[in-house]
């Protein structure tokens, strides 16, 4: 799955690094929400919806991938001629990293820890998809039509690359299916949090993540119904 999101998030790079340096604008600000999407607040509860439990699983594995390249390639981008150590300095990758390899190698984890850790992630559903609504609801949209260009550019991108990879790798079923909606998601508020972060034009980020997620209710009940079929 890594290697699956390296790809689609590596070839999105290259596309939206010529289509920002064409349209002449800052790389900071416009390339990585053509890079990120929002593979958890909505990403994580589309799928629970329509592949049960047994592709989110898969989505958690797609999302946990995303998360460690958004905050290491991610803030590279933002912050690479200031402080290129900085991605050492989060716990949130080491955990992600952390997760995984317990995942991967069976540790079993003592009953009462897994219970309780078990609990926030039932509560995790319901909190990310208040999250969502509520920092949406402070967005503005500004540069409307450039706006809506680079959060399309996202989705569009995102689920080629995502039909691309499963061709490639010649996945099927629900894993299939999964890869291609997270490829589809818009840009993921995260990139509004460390645009604000990082001292970058946070107000235009948000924009082009607003956009994006009004584009995503015509075109996430498209694919969905193809994915469903």
């Amino acid at each position: 799955m890594f290697i699956s999101v390296c790809i689609i998030i590596g070839v999105s790079s290259i596309i939206g690094y010529l289509a920002v340096k064409k349209l002449n604008l800052p790389l900071k600000v416009y390339l990585p929400p053509i890079l990120f999407a929002n593979t958890g607040n909505m990403g994580l509860p589309l799928i629970l919806f329509a592949f049960g439990e047994t592709g989110f699983y898969v989505g958690i594995l797609y999302m946990v991938s995303t998360t460690i390249l958004h905050y290491t390639v991610g803030i590279m981008i933002l912050n690479y001629d200031k402080s290129p150590l900085e991605i050492f300095k989060l716990p949130l990758v080491y955990s992600a990293v952390a997760g995984v390899v317990l995942s991967v190698s069976e540790v079993e984890i003592p009953t009462a820890l897994f219970r309780a850790v078990d609990l926030l992630g039932e509560a995790s559903i319901p909190t990310m998809i208040f999250a969502l609504g509520y920092k949406l609801s402070e967005v503005r949209l500004t540069h409307v039509g450039r706006s809506f260009l680079i959060g399309g550019m996202r989705i569009l991108v995102g689920v080629m690359l995502g039909i691309f990879v499963v061709w490639v790798f010649k996945l099927d079923g629900v894993a299939a299916k999964v890869v291609i909606l997270q490829s589809a998601m818009p840009p993921a508020i995260f990139n509004f949090v460390l645009a604000e972060k990082y001292n970058q034009d946070s107000k235009t980020v948000a924009s082009i993540i607003l956009a994006g997620t009004i584009l995503s209710i015509i075109t996430t009940p498209i694919i969905l119904s193809f994915l469903m079929k």
